[in-house]
């Protein structure tokens, strides 16, 4: 699976000082971890830290949206639809858009699995490796009917890892 990530976006208050902005950013920077960031998106790795992010901001009413990410590895940026790449460069996908799946490797047989990936591939937002070596297909939430379709014609069986 990917790693999961926190996202916390800042508004900016209409009459604030550019001073104020600042040292909302130091304070920031001294309380919390932050892994990454993307124009006012703030990224953090645990819930602790993005109640850290989200306490600060909310006492300055600067809370804007809070996301659940998932952070692709490195080479997997085709992500336009359902999440962003950050200005360092990294994929996230936002957790309400992605669905994962994975072949039932006990139904059908591997020319079937394989027949139905490329039938499913034009749809696939990303395909992972886990740790374990297994493979992990990402799909838009929205796709998730289509690609049930798509085992059953082909006599496969899919398991929805996270949806």
């Amino acid at each position: 699976m990917p790693k999961r990530m926190y996202g916390v976006e800042m508004d900016n208050p209409a009459g604030k000082l550019p001073g104020f902005y600042a040292q909302v950013i130091h304070k920031i920077g001294d309380a919390v971890n932050v892994f990454d960031r993307d124009q006012q998106l703030f990224i953090v790795e645990s819930e602790e830290e993005r109640q850290k992010l989200m306490q600060i901001l909310k006492e300055r009413n600067m809370l804007g949206d809070v996301f659940d990410l998932w952070l692709l590895p490195e080479g997997n940026a085709n992500v336009e639809d359902c999440g962003f790449v950050s200005l360092s460069g990294h994929a996230y996908l936002y957790d309400t858009h992605v669905a994962f799946f994975r072949f039932a490797p006990q139904t059908g047989t591997a020319q079937d699995r394989w027949a139905a990936l490329q039938q499913m591939e034009e749809y696939l937002v990303t395909h992972l490796t886990t740790a374990d070596g297994e493979s992990l297909y990402v799909v838009g939430r929205s796709q998730m009917d289509l690609m049930e379709g798509i085992a059953r014609a082909y006599k496969v069986e899919i398991n929805w890892v996270h949806s």
